[in-house]
């Protein structure tokens, strides 16, 4: 699937440059920018022959840049935040499947980079930076269709992008734009609370679960049309995908006392999973 998803990206990417080389372009991008509009994007998390999850989800996006010469070693420093939400439909092989759980998503992002002018002064920005990504499900309360109970969970996110940004002014009011970037994952944090069932008749546990992952990586592409609308306001349009593949967490036990007070020692891992997310944002960048 990995390979598939990267052939797509790639020809994205060359399909950018070809039209990239023929643009007339002007180069009046110095200066600070803020971009903020509502998202829509679909997303299907996948734990391969355990569980799916799959839905929509909407929210808000903002970003601030700020593009000068005299940065010292850079030229370009952006901020970026995402706040998503929505229903997403739980489905697995073992435990049945639960209709609409409630999903959040927050990301924050701080990027550096350096501007670029090729010879038709289309900007070309490299950048890196550091990422984080927060998502909650909240299935606590829920029964499956096979009588399971729902559980919530949180991953967290920890990782540095580095990527290329194009953008070409045209003549005509339009701004042509796109990105292809690389996520090096270097730390994880899977946290899971203790189902319902686990916690009945007199039992107690000595904690939720909490793995550690170290192994993984995502990228990201999107292409951005803009549209001059006076002076100082553009209408944005931004198509785009990101996909994530985490490998199998450390594990972590759990200390479980019934009401005769025998224990027991419950170890879970969180398992090898990817998630594909396609959406579009529609904003306003001043």
């Amino acid at each position: 699937m990995f390979n598939n998803l990267m052939i797509r990206v790639l020809s994205v990417l060359c399909l950018q440059l070809v039209t990239f080389s023929t643009l007339f372009a002007e180069s009046s991008v110095q200066g600070a920018s803020f971009e903020i509009g509502p998202s829509l994007s679909h997303i299907a998390y996948k734990e391969p022959g355990y569980m799916e999850d799959k839905g929509f989800m909407y929210g808000m996006s903002a970003s601030y840049s700020l593009r000068k010469e005299n940065l010292g070693p850079v030229s370009m420093i952006k901020a970026e935040v995402q706040a998503t939400w929505g229903s997403i439909n739980y489905s697995s092989v073992s435990t049945g499947s639960i209709h609409a759980t409630p999903d959040s998503m927050i990301e924050g992002r701080v990027l550096l980079g350096t501007n670029l002018h090729s010879a038709d002064q289309t900007l070309v920005t490299p950048y890196a930076g550091l990422g984080y990504r927060k998502l909650t499900d909240k299935s606590e309360g829920m029964i499956s269709s096979s009588g399971a109970f729902g559980y919530d969970r949180e991953a967290n996110y920890r990782y540095a992008p580095v990527g290329i940004e194009f953008t070409s002014s045209l003549e005509t009011g339009w701004i042509i734009g796109g990105m292809l970037e690389y996520d090096f994952f270097f730390d994880g944090t899977q946290i899971t609370s203790i189902p319902r069932d686990m916690r009945s008749n007199g039992v107690t546990v000595s904690n939720q679960f909490t793995n550690d992952q170290r192994d993984g990586y995502g990228f990201r592409t999107s292409l951005k049309i803009m549209k001059r609308i006076s002076d100082t306001y553009c209408l944005v349009f931004e198509p785009y995908c990101r996909y994530w593949n985490i490998k199998e967490s450390r594990p972590d036990s759990i200390i479980v006392t019934d009401a005769e007070t025998k224990q027991k020692t419950i170890t879970v891992v969180e398992p090898s999973n990817n998630s594909t997310e396609y959406g579009i944002m529609i904003g306003l960048r001043f």
